[in-house]
């Protein structure tokens, strides 16, 4: 087996917070397991927002294994139709409420100050006014979530931090992750 080659191509545009990458891998024809694998962990990446596109050259494809049937997500966060739905029907919340729960959600896992809420939903620095505007939004949010309000999880001292779960699909829309690095 050869070594993985990889090329990153930059955004083309500051602001799309995109990158494309290619990556050649050599495999085996004698080991199609590995081509699964490959496949599914690529499979993954396509879930979490990522677009994946497979080719193979001078190889027979292996055939992916059939997915299994899966119950549609009880909670659907639609970003480019702006909505949410808990069990088919539809959530209302406010733009602010929107906006927040579909920051959190599109960064599962990873802790949020309330500063960093401020900047990235607010769009306003946080000018070390006082209030608790970010907390009084994640408790609304949390009320209209009714049984997915542990989705949203404080972190003592530090910020919110929203679940991962496979009760949860997340539509992304167009990248607009305003300047956020990871």
């Amino acid at each position: 087996m050869t070594p993985v080659q990889i090329r990153t191509r930059p955004p083309a545009h500051r602001r799309s917070a995109t990158a494309v990458i290619t990556v050649t891998v050599e495999i085996p024809a004698d080991d199609p397991r590995l081509a699964r694998r490959l496949t599914a962990a690529l499979g993954v990446l396509a879930q979490s927002g990522g677009r994946v596109a497979l080719a193979a050259e001078g190889a027979q494809q292996v055939p992916a294994e059939p997915a299994p049937a899966t119950a549609p997500a009880a909670l659907v966060i639609d970003v480019p139709g702006r909505e949410v739905t808990l069990h088919g029907e539809p959530v209302a919340l406010t733009r602010l409420e929107f906006e927040l729960l579909a920051f959190l959600a599109r960064h599962p896992g990873m802790v949020h100050t309330r500063p960093e809420l401020l900047h990235y939903v607010w769009e306003t620095p946080d000018l070390g006014l006082p209030g608790r505007t970010v907390d009084v939004h994640v408790r609304r949010l949390r009320a209209k979530l009714g049984e997915f309000d542990t989705l949203v999880s404080t972190v003592r001292g530090v910020g919110y931090r929203f679940a991962r779960s496979t009760d949860v699909e997340y539509r992304p829309g167009p990248v607009q992750d305003r300047g956020l690095t990871i």
